[in-house]
C-alpha cells in the first residue's frame, strides 16, 4: 500500500483554524482516545478506537495506524472520516469530520512515538507496518454539558433578572475549520 514519503511541508494557517484546534485540543484532553470511523462506500462505516498522538495548529490529527489494517484500506477507498470523543466524566462530547491519508515521515513518527502503542506495533517507531494517519479536519462539532461554572452562573442570573427561562446547561458549538475540501497536498 503506498505511503506519502517525507515531511508535510508547513504552510500558512488560518487564525480562525489556529482557535478552533486549540478551543478542540482543550475539549479533548490528553491523552484523547478517538473512535475513528472510515466512510469507504464498499465496506460498512467501521469504528477503531485510536489513541490521538496530536492535534496541530494546522488543524490535523495524527494517529498511528497499520499500513496493512482494514483502517487504511478504508482510507485508501475513501478519505472521509470522523473521529469522535466523549469523556462522560466531564460532559465533553466532540465529533469531527475530515480528509485522512497515511503518511510515512520518520521523523514525525519518532516525535509523536508513545510507548502505549508498543503492543499493535512490537518493534517499535521502526515498525514496517507502522504509519501515521493524517486527518485534516474539515468541521467539528462539540456538547460540553459543564462548561465555565461563572459564565453559566451570570447566564441564569440574567435569565431569572428579565424573567426568562433558564439557558441550556450545555455549551454547544459547530466549527468549520475548513469548506470540506481536502487541502492536503497532492
Amino acid at each position: 500500500m503506498p505511503l506519502d514519503a517525507g515531511p508535510i511541508q508547513s504552510r500558512f494557517v488560518d487564525e480562525d483554524v489556529r482557535k478552533a484546534a486549540a478551543c478542540l485540543r482543550a475539549k479533548i484532553g490528553n491523552p484523547a482516545v478517538a473512535m475513528v470511523t472510515s466512510t469507504a462506500v464498499s465496506c460498512p462505516p467501521a469504528g477503531r478506537p485510536l489513541l490521538t498522538q496530536q492535534l496541530d495548529d494546522d488543524g490535523v490529527l495524527w494517529f498511528f495506524v497499520g499500513s496493512d489494517g482494514a483502517l487504511a484500506r478504508g482510507v485508501q477507498m475513501d478519505p472521509r472520516v470522523s473521529a469522535s470523543y466523549g469523556d462522560t466524566l466531564h460532559g465533553v462530547y466532540v465529533a469531527m469530520s475530515g480528509h485522512a491519508r497515511l503518511v510515512y515521515d520518520p521523523d514525525r513518527i519518532f516525535a509523536l512515538w508513545d510507548d502505549r502503542v508498543e503492543a499493535w506495533f512490537p518493534e517499535g517507531p521502526l515498525d514496517a507496518r507502522l504509519a501515521l494517519l493524517r486527518v485534516e479536519i474539515d468541521h467539528a462539532e462539540y456538547w460540553d454539558e459543564h462548561s465555565n461554572g461563572s459564565t453559566r452562573l451570570r447566564a441564569l442570573a440574567h435569565a431569572a433578572l428579565h424573567r426568562q427561562p433558564p439557558p441550556s446547561a450545555a455549551e454547544h458549538r459547530r466549527l468549520i475549520l475548513r469548506n470540506g475540501k481536502n487541502t492536503s497536498p497532492a
